[in-house]
């Protein structure tokens, strides 16, 4: 049937690819599948000769095609064009194995050759959990449609088990602990809440449509420490011992991180933080060279905590005493 509207570039490029493709096909088959005559044809022809392309006619064949030795050249790629597609595709493909196939489809269509990490580069990744890449593609599907979603989720400290009706707005990774979060507006307690994709038991596409508000990601995520992206606007004051301090400096923890070193050789940081919940779990890895300076909230919470976790010491250390 003639494909009476497709534009003159769309001809062109279809003739080409059967030809690269070593398809063959003869004047009549162009003429027929698009409904033009026999001179449109030669016309187009004519235009990839003229462009460079080296079209023959094969008397033995009956057909168009390319000389044996030529092909239609992909475009050679940079080491860095390679390398930030081998990481996409390491990354991506461990959410979702489709991805990763689509990553391979592109790459037989726009490289020479397929992407891979050099060998003297080698970085150490855990992937994705099994729930985390098997939701992915119902939330993308919801967040296009603009649907709600019904999920179970089961809350990671208290491991207890809800329902919710939620509307999706965004998906973030959280290098620190290394999981993937949807935000969403949740309707059972009437606000946006963080829904970490390995925590969710069953994902539902309701036939429900919302209409998203309008909403800053780069505001909300400013002050997350973590995956915390709820609370309120909090000050932290960090010390940090010279011994230790070369590691804290190894990188930027958070966009709003202020730091200075003191005379004595020491590092204090400061952060503004959406509550305290997701910088305690971070401060802890760093003791004992590290002091909360402010707020006082924090101090004595970590007071209390650090006693209690003595005293498990040395109820253990009795019980090896006397055992």
């Amino acid at each position: 049937m003639a494909k009476k509207n497709d534009p003159r570039f769309h001809i062109l490029m279809d003739i080409l690819r059967r030809l690269d493709r070593r398809e063959p096909f003869t004047k009549q088959d162009i003429m027929e599948e698009y409904g033009i005559s026999e001179s449109t044809f030669h016309r187009y022809r004519r235009t990839l000769v003229y462009a460079g392309y080296p079209i023959e006619w094969n008397d033995k064949q009956k057909c168009y095609r390319f000389p044996p030795e030529y092909c239609l050249s992909k475009p050679k790629a940079t080491h860095e064009t390679k390398l930030v597609f081998a990481l996409a595709k390491m990354y991506l493909g461990a959410i979702d194995p489709e991805l990763k196939d689509k990553f391979e489809e592109i790459e037989e269509k726009v490289f020479s050759k397929k992407s891979g990490l050099p060998a003297h580069i080698v970085i150490k990744h855990d992937g994705f959990s099994e729930r985390a890449s098997r939701y992915f593609e119902q939330i993308q599907g919801a967040f296009e449609e603009f649907r709600r979603l019904m999920i179970t989720y089961k809350a990671l400290y208290s491991d207890e088990v809800t329902k919710r009706k939620i509307d999706p707005y965004y998906l973030f990774y959280e290098k620190l602990e290394g999981t993937w979060n949807l935000r969403a507006y949740c309707h059972l307690r009437e606000d946006f809440r963080t829904f970490a994709l390995d925590r969710i038991l069953k994902v539902e596409v309701l036939d429900e449509y919302f209409l998203p508000r309008r909403i800053d990601k780069d505001e909300e995520l400013y002050g997350a420490f973590g995956s915390y992206v709820d609370g309120d606007p909090v000050d932290v004051v960090l010390r940090f011992s010279p011994e230790i301090k070369p590691y804290v400096l190894r990188k930027r923890w958070l966009e709003n991180q202020e730091q200075k070193e003191l005379k004595d050789g020491s590092l204090e940081m400061r952060f503004e933080v959406n509550g305290i919940e997701g910088i305690r779990p971070w401060i802890y890895r760093w003791i004992p060279y590290v002091e909360v300076l402010e707020p006082e909230e924090l101090r004595q919470e970590m007071r209390e905590e650090l006693t209690k976790a003595l005293e498990i010491l040395d109820k253990k250390s009795d019980k090896r005493r006397h055992g």
